[in-house]
């Protein structure tokens, strides 16, 4: 079994009305986000998407908020964990908490491949107290590959700053050679620590199953 994805720079501008404001202030820009405590799990997001059926129909659920446009800085970074080139103007504030004086940002925003492929992303951004962009990780990248399989990640935010981001597939199809219909398995268990600086640093990657959509 053998699917490519490459996602080519086509986001939600289904909106006619977007909100161009980046971040005024730090606290103006922050109630736009609802704070949290850690830890913080992809259990916690299944909120802000949802599937019309597993092949396809990956949609961001309704949300009153309008989108806001990514700073030219953080539309410049591509971020840890990417397993494409992200490129999209437009996201959806989400979550925002403190840990070590750093301010970190949760934004969810969706590209389609170049078969029309939507993908869910849910990525952490960090501030320092100034509201200057620090890093970004992907903590969820969430797709159908052309109706043969399901990717997506399992994380946790822990509350000593470890960030545990499990790359996962199951398989929807019955031809594969090494797994059947309906199999669950790793393709990569990942490690990051949210450092004093604000840079999400790599303590561990662990490559368990090879990931065939790069």
């Amino acid at each position: 079994m053998k699917y490519l994805i490459y996602p080519i720079i086509i986001c939600l501008i289904m909106l006619v009305n977007v909100s161009t404001a980046t971040a005024n202030t730090p606290e103006i820009d922050l109630k736009h986000y609802k704070k949290i405590d850690l830890p913080y799990t992809s259990n916690d997001i299944t909120k802000y998407y949802y599937w019309e059926d597993e092949a396809s129909g990956l949609h961001i659920s309704p949300n009153p908020k309008m989108p806001f446009r990514f700073s030219t800085k953080e539309l410049s970074y591509q971020p840890k964990l990417a397993r494409f080139f992200v490129n999209c103007p437009l996201y959806f504030p989400t979550i925002y908490f403190h840990y070590k004086n750093i301010t970190y940002k949760g934004v969810i925003f969706m590209i389609f491949a170049d078969n029309d492929e939507p993908i869910f992303y849910f990525q952490l951004n960090s501030y320092d107290r100034k509201g200057n962009f620090i890093d970004a990780i992907i903590l969820d990248e969430r797709f159908s590959a052309e109706g043969e399989a399901l990717v997506w990640s399992d994380f946790k935010i822990q509350t000593n700053g470890q960030i545990i981001v499990n790359q996962m597939e199951q398989i929807l199809i019955d031809d594969d050679m090494k797994f059947k219909n309906g199999d669950i398995y790793f393709l990569k268990k990942n490690i990051y620590k949210m450092s004093s600086t604000g840079v999400f640093k790599k303590i561990k990657e662990t490559t368990i199953n090879d990931d065939r959509h790069n």
